[in-house]
This record gives structure tokens, C-alpha cells and sequence, in this order.
């Protein structure tokens, strides 16, 4: 296991697979650019699903800024390729149903996963008003999230760990960070 990821350390390089592309690199793919990278939970998970709308909403901005966006899963690729297209994500989505890059990265899972928030109830809230539905379960149901920046350099110039699966920075926050 891997100590967490923080600011000044060097990003960790892997290899992935999206459920569209096989062995891809991570530094290959970053190839000099900043990057935001997001661990959510999976695809059925409502709430990491309004995360990723979101992302998609705000994806034009982060191009702008010329940062690439990578969205960690831990659902199986055919998963992805079942529920979407892959013209309906404009980023890669890494699959990582082994949860290996959770573990390479130290990212743990919520120690109290029947306690709901405030923030989470209003997240479920709003996935619902966007006709959002839990589907599938994958992997690890209590599977904290976090969110690294990482600059140009592979070097990490933000790291978030969130706790419960709507522990995730906001856009505009990052966005002001890159």
C-alpha cells in the first residue's frame, strides 16, 4: 500500500483500461498536461452519477484551462459499456473494479457508511430531480472518494480524501486552483 497522496509528491503512474480503450498509461496520458483526478465509488452509485453530469457540465471549462480529466471507477468496464456510450463522456473513465488504484493511492472507505448528512441527503435530492437512479452495485459500497490536481510536472498540487461518497471538492473551487 501506498502512503496518501499529498501536495509536492509525485503522482504515482499506472497503467488502466477504460470501457472503451485497453492498457493505457497514465503518464503517457497526462504527456505534460495538468490533470484533475477523481476516485468516486461506480456507476449505479446516484450520487457519484450527478458527479459525473457535473463533470461533463463543467468539462468545457477545465479544456479551457487545458487540464485533462480522468473519473476513477470501480466498476468493470462492460458495466460502462452496458449503461453508456462512450460519446456521452467526454473524459476518460479509468475502471478499476480490483480496486488497486484505491489502495495504491491509500484511499480508504467511510467508517460510518449508514450515517447520512445533510450534504448527502441533498445530493440524493438533487440526482432524483435529474431522474437519477441508483443501478447497479460494484465493489465496495463504503468506498471513500478523493480528487488530486496533479500539475504538468506529474507532481501533486492538490489532494482531497473525502469520507462519505459526496465528499467531493467543488468545481469552481478547482477550477480556481488550476
Amino acid at each position: 500500500m501506498q502512503e496518501k497522496l499529498r501536495p509536492r509528491m509525485k503522482m504515482i503512474d499506472f497503467n488502466f483500461v477504460t470501457p472503451w480503450k485497453n492498457k493505457q498509461n497514465f503518464y503517457q496520458e497526462i504527456d505534460g498536461k495538468m490533470c484533475c483526478l477523481f476516485f468516486l465509488r461506480y456507476l449505479g452509485c446516484s450520487t457519484c452519477q450527478l458527479e459525473i453530469h457535473n463533470l461533463i457540465h463543467d468539462y468545457p471549462k477545465f479544456m479551457a484551462k487545458g487540464v485533462k480529466v480522468f473519473v476513477v471507477l470501480q466498476s468493470d468496464p462492460q458495466t460502462l459499456r452496458d449503461e453508456t456510450k462512450e460519446s456521452d463522456i467526454p473524459f476518460d473513465i479509468i475502471c478499476d473494479p480490483e480496486q488497486s488504484l484505491y489502495k495504491m493511492c491509500d484511499i480508504g472507505s467511510n467508517p460510518n457508511p449508514d450515517v447520512h448528512s445533510e450534504k448527502l441527503t441533498q445530493k440524493i435530492k438533487e440526482a432524483r430531480a435529474l431522474g437519477i437512479s441508483h443501478g447497479k452495485f460494484e465493489g465496495n459500497e463504503a468506498q471513500s472518494p478523493a480528487t488530486f490536481i496533479i500539475d504538468k510536472d506529474k507532481k501533486v498540487i492538490f489532494s482531497f480524501y473525502g469520507v462519505e461518497s459526496v465528499d467531493v471538492p467543488d468545481h469552481e473551487e478547482l477550477l480556481n486552483l488550476l
